[in-house]
């Protein structure tokens, strides 16, 4: 059995040798080197040179101003202006300080999750990388209140467009249109009726002038020439005329003049007053009338299309056959489109859909008259064929007679066809020339060809 092994007196623990060994080699990457972090020198030197730019720069801002003006102090007394570092600071600096410190507290909020520079960084790395997240910070939030000021006039200008009009324009523009409708209140023909009850009561004093012998045309003409007898003195001509009773009866009717005239400037008078109403009547009028007369025209399309045999659908049969089936399905199809077509014209009173009714109207008298036109050649065509076959008729009852006429009778009747009577003695037919017997013989067959013709 081999000698154990023994460690001798002086040498590395093994187990705290390896462990040191694990540890290196966890620490270290795929190639071999280390992990750890390393301050680069670059990198460090340009940090370093930025910190000491900005701490020169802060010992320039902060060094005080020596006045030339003052006189030198004493030699072996004290100077009694503080040094800068016993100046206490300043209301701008305290300001100053509190904005930094403010800067430095938003910047290590905002960059929490940030990476952080290494545990080894230097003194100057540390400072220049925070005035870096300092600036950072200050520059989100400068472009954070332009923003917030961007979004304050984008607020108020999305305001100013829910109402662009100004108050003041909007109010001048509605004392506009309330003296416009004011002006429209006495051009409103509602109120004509007034004026034609004052011309009919102006006819009738006119007509009980005239007549008086007194009055004469002329007259009359006079008087409307001042704008009816309401505005004319009539006392000279009822001193003309002598007739009380004419005069009762035109002073009546002047004062009826004057009654209407006065109702017709109170109606416009109240119409005035109460625009907004008057406004709203109008408009409620004009919207009534526009639906009473498409009532009306609905009315009167009702009736006329009831009339129209072909403006109605067709039962579909199932049991048709597919081509009637079909006929029945395209029919119906057309007619529903037509009748929305209707029903759109009949609410449109556009001048375009009354130039398209109007067009179409003009088709439809066109079309009107080509089918009179087509009836009337109709009509010739069925006259013409009508007597062709009342020809025809004639022409096969006359072959009918001459087919029947042509089978020969004369074994039917020995009579002669010329009424003659045959001669008793008999014919000696060796006797007779040839000549004689060819002419007797065609003599025969023409009395047969007449009988023929003859129908005997």
């Amino acid at each position: 059995m081999p000698d154990e092994t023994k460690i001798t007196a002086g040498a590395p623990n093994a187990e705290a040798h390896n462990k040191a060994i694990a540890d290196k080699l966890a620490d270290q990457d795929a190639a071999g080197h280390s992990m750890a972090p390393v301050e680069l020198a670059e990198t460090g030197d340009a940090l370093d040179a930025l910190a000491k730019a900005v701490t020169e720069k802060k010992a320039d801002d902060e060094k005080p101003v020596v006045d030339s003006a003052k006189p030198a102090v004493e030699s072996g007394k004290p100077d009694a202006t503080p040094t800068p570092e016993t100046k206490p600071p300043t209301e701008e600096e305290k300001k100053k300080t509190a904005e930094e410190d403010e800067a430095r507290k938003r910047a290590d909020e905002f960059f929490k999750d940030s990476p952080a520079l290494p545990a080894n960084a230097s003194p100057k790395s540390s400072e220049a990388f925070s005035g870096v997240k300092i600036r950072a910070v200050r520059e989100i939030s400068a472009l954070e209140a332009k923003n917030a000021e961007l979004s304050k006039q984008l607020a108020e200008a999305s305001e100013k467009l829910k109402n662009p009009v100004p108050p003041e324009l909007e109010k001048e523009l509605n004392e506009h249109r309330t003296w416009r409708a004011k002006l429209d209140v006495e051009s409103d023909p509602k109120f004509n009726s007034f004026d034609k009850e004052v011309a009919s009561a102006q006819d009738f004093v006119y007509a009980q002038l005239k007549k008086s012998p007194a009055i004469t045309d002329d007259i009359i003409a006079q008087i409307k020439k001042h704008g009816g007898p309401e505005n004319v003195n009539l006392e000279k001509i009822f001193a003309g005329v002598k007739d009380p009773t004419l005069q009762r009866l035109v002073e009546s009717k002047i004062a009826d003049i004057e009654q209407i005239k006065w109702k017709k400037e109170e109606a416009i008078k109240s119409a005035k007053q109460n625009i907004q109403e008057y406004l709203s009547t109008r408009s409620k009028e004009w919207e009534q009338s526009a639906t009473h007369h498409n009532k009306e025209t609905s009315k009167h399309l009702n009736g006329i299309v009831s009339k129209l045999d072909w403006f109605k659908e067709k039962a579909v049969d199932p049991k048709a056959d597919e081509p009637a089936r079909k006929e029945a399905e395209e029919h119906n199809k057309f007619i529903k489109e037509t009748q929305a077509q209707v029903q759109a014209a009949l609410s449109d009173d556009s001048p375009e859909m009354r130039a398209i009714m109007l067009a179409g109207m003009a088709q439809l008298f066109h079309h009107q008259k080509s089918l009179a036109s087509e009836k009337i050649a109709h009509e010739a065509t069925k006259k013409e064929i009508e007597a062709a076959k009342t020809q025809v008729a004639e022409i096969t009852a006359k072959y009918d007679k001459l087919k029947n006429a042509s089978v020969s009778r004369l074994r039917e009747s020995g009579a002669s066809s010329s009424g003659k009577l045959p001669d008793t003695k008999p014919e000696n037919k060796v006797a007779i020339p040839t000549t004689q017997a060819l002419d007797d013989i065609a003599k025969q067959v023409m009395e047969e060809r007449e009988r023929a013709k003859s129908g005997v």
